[in-house]
């Protein structure tokens, strides 16, 4: 019986250096697992052959590091104030294509959360995006930065609105209106935090904005609709989406 243990000890010896394929013919790595993995104790990270690796402590992160020859764990935290949350995603998308209005005034009525997305908002392409919430408890953070811009009406105002839709239905909004002579822009910024949102896989986020008061003008929400003053780099809008999670 010994004898046999020894040999089959070589057998696995030499099979250690080979490629191990788990549900699959053709692994490409040392460990390919085409499936579910269910890890009933610790992940350990940097052991070597005389020292187990770092199995982390609760509430880290793996941390999938390209500076380091193995990846490693991570306290994730943000700054206190947020009910001892820590970022479980954030994501910027931008948007150069804008919107454009003209053609008359708007509707200048006030506007409801939970309003359908519906013909009279104009979504900004690039300014869509999604994210997934895993815990009940959380905060979900929408930060919009565009430009606004007037021409065609001298110096009369233009008025607009700008607001977050999330799965097509509205839950933030801000108007503003725009003073000053031909070519006119400025900032508009918009900043909303929802809380515990129910979990669920890939919600989707748009920005839309729609004209109010336009006097007879024409006006760009993320684009130039002047060049004298203002370009595309300079108009360009950008959301931020950040998921805050208990650690």
């Amino acid at each position: 019986m010994k004898k046999i243990f020894f040999v089959t000890s070589l057998l696995l010896a030499v099979f250690a250096h080979a490629q191990v394929g788990v549900n699959t013919s053709a692994p490409v790595n040392m460990l390919d697992v085409n499936g579910d993995l269910n890890v009933r104790k610790e992940i350990r990270t940097g052991g070597t052959n005389l020292l187990k690796g770092s199995a982390g402590t609760a509430g880290m992160m793996l941390h999938n590091n390209t500076d380091l020859a193995a990846n490693d764990w991570k306290s994730v935290k943000i700054a206190d104030g947020q009910g001892s949350m820590a970022m479980y995603s954030i994501n910027s998308v931008s948007d150069k294509i804008g919107a454009v209005f003209n053609n008359g005034n708007g509707s200048t009525s006030p506007y409801t959360e939970g309003t359908s997305l519906g013909s009279t908002w104009t979504v900004l392409t690039g300014n869509t995006d999604t994210f997934s919430i895993t815990n009940a408890t959380n905060k979900v953070v929408f930060s919009f930065q565009t430009t606004a811009q007037k021409t065609g009406n001298t110096t009369s105002s233009s008025g607009f609105a700008c607001g977050i839709f999330v799965d097509n239905a509205l839950r933030a909004v801000r108007t503003d209106v725009l003073l000053g002579d031909e070519g006119t822009y400025k900032i508009f910024n918009l900043n909303a935090t929802l809380t515990n949102l129910a979990p669920k896989n890939n919600y989707s986020v748009k920005v839309a904005c729609t004209k109010r008061n336009l006097n007879s003008g024409t006006l760009g929400i993320g684009t130039a609709v002047n060049s004298t003053f203002l370009n595309s780099e300079m108009s360009q809008s950008v959301l931020t989406t950040s998921v805050l999670q208990p650690y």
